[in-house]
């Protein structure tokens, strides 16, 4: 029967909002939270910033190879478990970071933190989205990728005096007994799609027909076309080079501040900042892509991202108020780096191509992020500091902004949006 039925609450918004927790995990800790410990890691067990930066290089070349295998792992497990396993490897990770003496020990702990980032990141959120949404598809997987913004407001401080008043391992300890609690409410809460509550999308009575009237009266591209081989390069190209912002970027910002002679605390407010302003534009920017599209609203804050690295340049000026500035235009950037992966391919694919398009661009987005996180560390150790690592980054800001305009006026020619 296909009567929605009546319930106060949408059960899809709570899929929303475990959802949400997961990526709290599986990106906002595993993932970016790994910047909060980076100096001290080199500083307490006398690693180089090759060998530091090699941790996220090793987490990244995992998240890949779990990302290759992530469609065979949910076909068998499911969504449920799946979602819950892959944030229990974030609690197994930090385990063994407290138990670490050395290189070695890092290298294992960051072998399973790219398993819980590749099976639980982005891709199974926005299939679950897909599944659940047809109206609010965008908001919600801003809301989801939120969760991955809180983290960069409440931990960077939390753990930095977890560090400085007790110890490394302690914050380490803390981290993993948090992130076990999440794994036990995502397992309880997540469904794989309405049909499982006896539900339907939300909005798919409303659009029914406006979707009908779109694909009778459209162009003879259908919703199944496609893409070129050309598109599909240029696609590459950006997920790659969103990786590297994304990942490495955001993972050295501590690392370019505390080289730069910022304190610690410091540097922990600026990744704060850029966290609470990275949460709100994540759900900000879903909501703008609902009304204006996707191409318009990644144009804009992919030039705001642009000018954000730009001003990271000027970090050695060591001005507290224009590094505020620099994480502040930052954290309204970054959300097309994440969002902007499962916006692009609903408005790039039909609704039968999504989860393949969403899958190989995070594939491309994760070999972004694995080629390019060690080379900060490389060009710091060779030219002295991470400006000029900040000056890459702005170019391949630039870069992306030229693929997704050539993408998608490449794409208009075919169908409208």
């Amino acid at each position: 029967m296909n009567v929605q039925k009546k319930e106060k609450l949408f059960y899809g918004w709570i899929v929303c909002g475990v959802c949400t927790l997961l990526l709290f995990v599986t990106m906002g800790t595993v993932s970016n939270g790994l910047s909060v410990f980076m100096p001290y890691i080199m500083k307490s067990y006398g690693l180089t910033n090759a060998q530091t930066s090699s941790l996220v290089t090793l987490r990244c070349v995992w998240a890949f190879v779990s990302m290759l295998l992530i469609g065979r792992y949910y076909e068998r497990v499911g969504f449920r478990a799946g979602t819950g396993i892959a944030a229990l490897c974030g609690t197994a990770a930090f385990l063994i970071y407290s138990f670490a003496t050395g290189y070695f020990g890092f290298c294992v702990g960051a072998s399973m933190a790219g398993i819980c980032y590749g099976l639980g990141s982005m891709i199974p959120v926005s299939i679950l989205m897909n599944r659940w949404f047809v109206r609010h598809r965008a908001l919600t997987i801003g809301i989801c990728s939120a969760g991955s913004g809180a983290a960069s407001i409440i931990l960077p401080p939390i753990l930095t005096g977890i560090i400085l008043k007790a110890s490394l391992r302690a914050a380490f300890y803390f981290v993993a007994a948090y992130v076990f609690v999440f794994a036990v409410l995502i397992f309880l809460l997540v469904r794989d799609d309405p049909a499982s509550k006896g539900l339907q999308p939300l909005g798919r009575e409303e659009l029914y027909m406006e979707r009908r009237k779109h694909l009778d009266s459209a162009s003879p591209v259908s919703e199944t076309a496609g893409l070129s081989a050309g598109t599909w390069l240029l696609l590459a190209g950006l997920s790659v080079s969103m990786g590297a912002l994304a990942n490495p970027g955001y993972m050295h910002l501590t690392m370019l501040y505390t080289s730069e002679g910022f304190s610690p605390m410091t540097v922990a407010l600026l990744l704060s900042v850029c966290g609470i302003v990275l949460t709100a534009f994540k759900v900000v920017f879903g909501q703008v892509t609902d009304v204006i599209g996707g191409f318009r609203s990644t144009a804009v804050f992919a030039v705001i991202l642009i000018a954000g690295h730009v001003l990271c340049c000027l970090a050695f000026a060591q001005s507290v108020p224009l590094a505020m500035l620099s994480v502040v235009l930052l954290g309204i950037g970054y959300p097309i780096s994440t969002v902007g992966i499962p916006v692009w391919a609903g408005d790039l694919t039909g609704a039968d191509r999504f989860a393949d398009t969403v899958r190989k661009m995070q594939l491309c987005y994760a070999a972004g992020a694995m080629v390019f996180a060690s080379v900060p560390g490389i060009m710091a150790d060779r030219l002295g500091g991470y400006i000029p690592v900040y000056a890459v980054f702005a170019a391949l800001a630039v870069v992306s902004l030229l693929c997704l305009i050539v993408v998608y006026r490449g794409r208009m020619t075919q169908r409208q949006f």
